[in-house]
């Protein structure tokens, strides 16, 4: 299933937000979840960027829940670190289990639990740990790439199960971040939301006062994410996000209602 984010800057508000976004050298950024363990604390390596300076018109980012395996041979990640995928697997769906090599290659190991990938290291006892990850699929202006949203430390010898979540953060900034570039917290404000089967289009658009981005009138609604806000928050299962409104019941209130 394919999933797409889209902006539409042909009208007149929207054009007269743009050119404040480029005149600013503000960059559209964005961010993904996933679970597992040994999760790098430094934060989530920024997904896609892409400079307001390339965007015009009618702009569509979409992406395929397709993944490839990387490992980045640094121990540890600071924060603002950019990850590198130095080693990197071919494609392989959800359900799947690869062993890393010593010599940087990448072999079956078999199947994951519904949801997830596993990667076992190999390498032997006393070298050092990796930085292991998924790489999502992404098409932007530039092509479709896969880019790392996800980091875990793996010790030799050891392995992670990693699950990717359909959480989604964007913002516009004023920080020329590339992919993989490690974020703890939203840079700006902007928004956050979840794809599912029922919510596959998002329709965006950026607020003239704020340089917030939001959903775009008569459009699925989307979260508003604050200036600063941690970004783990992405790495929960968040799929209630969409689910249809409830209506409050209060203590003492008759049940016959819930006959008519």
């Amino acid at each position: 299933m394919a999933y797409s984010m889209n902006f539409d800057f042909t009208s007149a508000p929207q054009l007269e937000v743009l050119q404040q976004l480029q005149d600013g050298n503000y960059t559209l950024l964005a961010y993904r979840g996933a679970s597992g363990p040994r999760q790098i604390a430094a934060g989530l390596p920024t997904w896609f960027s892409v400079p307001f300076s390339e965007i015009f018109g009618l702009f569509d980012i979409s992406y395929e829940p397709l993944y490839k395996v990387y490992v980045f041979n640094q121990a540890e990640v600071a924060a603002n670190t950019v990850v590198q995928m130095q080693a990197i697997s071919n494609e392989v769906p959800l359900g799947t289990a690869l062993n890393f090599l010593e010599d940087g290659t990448f072999t079956s190991a078999g199947t994951s639990p519904d949801g997830t990938i596993t990667l076992t290291n190999q390498r032997p006892a006393g070298t050092n740990n990796v930085t292991v990850g998924l790489a999502g699929q992404v098409t932007l202006p530039s092509g479709t790439q896969y880019l790392p949203f996800c980091a875990f430390t793996v010790t030799p010898l050891g392995s992670v199960r990693m699950s990717p979540t359909e959480n989604v953060a964007m913002m516009a900034a004023q920080l020329n971040l590339q992919s993989g570039n490690v974020q703890a917290d939203a840079s700006a404000p902007g928004c956050s939301f979840v794809f599912n089967s029922s919510a596959v289009d998002y329709d965006l658009m950026v607020t003239p006062s704020t340089l917030a981005i939001t959903n775009a009138p008569n459009s699925l609604p989307v979260t508003a994410l604050t200036s600063g806000q941690a970004l783990n928050f992405l790495n929960l299962n968040l799929t209630i996000a969409n689910s249809l409104p409830v209506t409050a019941l209060t203590s003492g209130q008759e049940l016959a209602s819930l006959n008519s």
